[in-house]
């Protein structure tokens, strides 16, 4: 049983076959075997795949046990069949199945024959072809179990190994996916006169649909002087690698976005994206957005709303709700116009934004943080961006009880300074 309970660090044998005749060698002493198999062959045909001899042991890896290998002769033999039907060991002489005894397994008369139950399937078999004590005087069942499980723990292991080299590629995938996705969002270090941003993105797993980026309108402007800026935060329905690519189409999307003048109108972005956000099929998925573009000459926030819960202005101890769109989100109808609306900022007002996990978190009561529990914090918070985005994410992990949220969480705080 000791052998038997190492076989689940297989992956610590540099050769599985010997290991493998180590095993049978319990019972059978010093031993030479072999593999031969069916596997992925036509009707009758087999391969002898693998040959261990107590003096000379190839070296096997676990998948040339459990695998045909491409570069053995194929046989064939009529015996297969009724192979393939058989379930304990029975001994085989060459006088009766001359087509066994070829190549490596000429010079035997005779063998003994494990049949392996893999996948409920007798495709594989062990030959003992030679052995110290003779077979005929062994429990053969008992044998023939000691090989099954040692080459059931072989193949659990194969797989766990595969599973594991799967696992670690998604995780390299969703790391480049996840790291491609951060370069679109804006630089740390971002500055635009006339304004402070801060803003936090995280994703819920690896990668996700939240998108959020701002920018400068007006860099030619003479230094010293407020510029235009434009915002977007978006939020693509579901999680995972599918919405971050719909996050990254978003992006290339707003890019061959021209505006007519110096400010654009929001709207206008938004019905850009819509039209182009829509494929020859359909996507299943659609965004909501909130787009906004800021004069600092005339102290004006232009804002549209794509079915994304609405932002907040917050002045001193006050907030002002930018609630006035509630036009559809983005990817649902092709031919829709939305609504543009102008809110007055103030010096030092603090434009804050988020997407919907904000709203949708749960505590252990199953009830959701909600826009009281968001504007409270929000009045709360000292008037400072970097504040902002501190005091709503804390609040969200207190409230849960948890560093880890529901969905994607993306929070942006712009302080105006006129």
């Amino acid at each position: 049983m000791t052998d038997l309970t190492k076989l689940s660090q297989i992956d610590g044998f540099p050769n599985s076959l010997a290991f493998l005749q180590s095993i049978l060698s319990t019972e059978l002493g010093d031993c030479t075997i072999a593999v031969i198999n069916s596997l992925n062959l036509d009707n009758d045909y087999f391969q002898i795949s693998n040959y261990c001899h107590p003096n000379s042991q190839p070296i096997y890896k676990v998948a040339e046990i459990l695998n045909r290998s491409n570069d053995q002769r194929i046989f064939f033999g009529e015996f297969i069949e009724q192979w393939q039907k058989m379930s304990s060991p029975i001994h085989v002489y060459k006088k009766d199945c001359a087509e066994l005894f070829q190549d490596d397994l000429a010079p035997y008369d005779g063998v003994l024959v494990l049949p392996i139950l893999l996948d409920a399937k007798v495709e594989r078999w062990v030959l003992i072809l030679e052995a110290e004590n003779d077979s005929h005087s062994l429990d053969l069942s008992k044998l023939n179990l000691l090989i099954n499980f040692a080459v059931l723990s072989i193949a659990r292991a194969e797989e766990k190994k595969k599973l594991q080299e799967i696992t670690n590629w998604r995780e390299q995938e969703l790391s480049e996916i996840s790291r491609l996705q951060h370069l679109l969002l804006p630089e740390e270090d971002l500055s635009i006169p006339g304004i402070e941003l801060a803003f936090k993105f995280k994703v819920y797993k690896e990668a996700g649909g939240d998108y959020f980026d701002i920018t400068s309108l007006s860099k030619e402007k003479p230094e010293g002087e407020s510029h235009n800026f434009a915002v977007m935060i978006a939020d693509v329905t579901g999680h995972g690698p599918s919405a971050a690519v719909e996050a990254a189409m978003l992006d290339a999307i707003l890019r061959t976005y021209k505006p007519e003048g110096n400010t654009p109108q929001p709207a206008q972005v938004i019905e850009y994206v819509n039209t182009h956000f829509f494929t020859r099929k359909n996507r299943g998925k659609f965004i909501t957005a909130i787009a906004m573009a800021y004069d600092p000459e005339a102290k004006t926030l232009c804002y549209s709303c794509a079915g994304h819960p609405y932002g907040f202005i917050k002045r001193g101890d006050t907030l002002i709700r930018l609630d006035q769109g509630k036009d559809i989100p983005i990817g649902v109808l092709k031919e829709y116009e939305w609504s543009s609306h102008e809110v007055e900022v103030l010096h030092h007002d603090i434009i804050f934004l988020y997407t919907d996990v904000v709203l949708e978190t749960r505590n252990a009561k199953k009830e959701e943080f909600g826009f009281e529990r968001l504007e409270k914090t929000l009045i709360d918070a000292e008037a400072c961006p970097h504040c902002l985005v501190d005091d709503v994410a804390d609040a969200l992990t207190n409230f849960n009880e948890s560093d880890e949220l529901c969905d994607d969480l993306t929070l942006c705080a712009i302080q105006v300074f006129q």
